[in-house]
């Protein structure tokens, strides 16, 4: 994690492009269809194993003390060879106890990769996108929560290409953090960054071989072919007051 100040603007930038092993962590095997929601709980699942269950974030404050806060996330999780996992995403921005000349603005967003391949259950994948603003005049608040699921008919790994272009995507969130642009212009930028990494991501698929792993007894098969599929919701984009 990143931690820069500027002035009263503290942008915080998260990116996690590690590899998360099946081996250690706690699981839940959810037997469910990958769903994208903002407030309803998650469907009960049973217990079970070699299934990762996960939360990735971005949150900002902006106040009297600090008007502008943003805060963007890229989170990377590779769940390789799983039986299922849970997965959620959330991007929560708020603004507090602002008078209208303060012009206090806060902005989060939050990416989170995942990849899974071979037989398993299903995904239980939730987004969070939450943007308010409380006892605070002509304040902006915007969040937005990008979730890109991809499933491959057996284990698939990014290479080294894959994850310098996503790295650049990381880059591209820093200067959403500096920009100063309204909420409009940002949320335009943050769903064109958006669809490079699905196009990134379908790159990296394109030549994964067509061969599908052996389907776990009373699991779902894999799928023929590999899928990149994006969950999008976003809250607060425009001004207050409009």
């Amino acid at each position: 994690m990143q931690h820069t100040r500027h002035g009263q603007k503290r942008p915080r930038t998260l990116l996690n492009l590690g590899v998360y092993a099946t081996a250690g962590l706690a699981a839940i095997a959810v037997g469910v269809p990958a769903m994208a929601s903002t407030d309803a709980p998650s469907p009960a699942g049973r217990i079970g194993t070699e299934v990762h269950v996960d939360t990735d974030l971005a949150i900002s404050t902006a106040s009297p003390l600090r008007t502008r806060d943003i805060a963007t996330n890229l989170t990377i999780r590779e769940y390789g060879d799983t039986v299922g996992a849970g997965a959620i995403n959330k991007a929560l921005a708020s603004s507090r106890a602002c008078v209208e000349d303060e012009h206090c603005a806060s902005l989060a967003v939050s990416f989170q990769i995942i990849t899974m391949g071979g037989s398993h259950l299903h995904l239980l994948a939730r987004n969070v996108s939450r943007a308010t603003n409380s006892h605070c005049d002509g304040c902006q608040s915007a969040a937005g929560a990008y979730q890109f699921i991809v499933d491959t008919p057996d284990v698939f790994r990014m290479g080294a290409g894959t994850r310098r272009e996503l790295a650049r995507i990381q880059d591209a969130l820093r200067l959403l953090e500096d920009s100063g642009a309204s909420p409009a212009t940002l949320h335009r930028r943050a769903d064109q960054l958006a669809a490079r990494v699905v196009a990134i991501l379908q790159d990296a698929v394109a030549h994964v071989p067509q061969h599908r792993a052996r389907t776990r007894p009373g699991y779902a098969p894999a799928p023929h072919k590999p899928l990149v599929t994006l969950h999008r919701l976003t809250d607060g984009w425009r001004p207050a007051g409009r």
